[in-house]
């Protein structure tokens, strides 16, 4: 599922204040192109076209990830998994696959309904994870 759209990479970059470099433009079209949230490893698997390191890797994820390029995704695998910050994915869920892993996403909010309760309520800055698992349909 490509996400940008008028926008290409290098005028991206340009606008949240960052240089445009080899790996970060690299970085951008294959999470650019991911149907769902990539592991590290799942990057530097492919990442073949550019040279880098691992440490270098993980700065151009968290200076996307502080920069709202990127979001991170923790499904409680002891690691986290990141995907493209857009407009199309704005605040979403995920569905995991208990039998093969694949995990999509469900494109919409479940809890907007507790959020305006706990707001009534007098809560600020509210916030939640919430994901769900299932057996996707190649696995029934």
């Amino acid at each position: 599922m490509k996400h940008q759209h008028d926008q290409d990479f290098e005028s991206l970059l340009r606008d949240k204040g960052l240089k445009s470099t080899p790996l970060r433009l690299a970085l951008l079209e294959i999470l650019d192109l991911a149907i769902s949230p990539m592991t590290a490893e799942e990057i530097t698997h492919r990442l073949k076209k550019v040279s880098f390191d691992r440490a270098t890797l993980f700065r151009a994820l968290k200076t996307f990830t502080e920069s709202q390029i990127l979001n991170t995704v923790d499904l409680g695998e002891g690691f986290h998994r990141y995907e493209r910050n857009c407009e199309l994915h704005h605040h979403h869920h995920h569905i995991i696959c208990t039998s093969c892993k694949k995990i999509e996403v469900v494109p919409f909010c479940v809890p907007d309904e507790f959020k305006k309760f706990l707001t009534k309520k007098g809560y600020r800055q509210i916030s939640h994870r919430m994901d769900f698992s299932g057996i996707c349909k190649s696995c029934t």
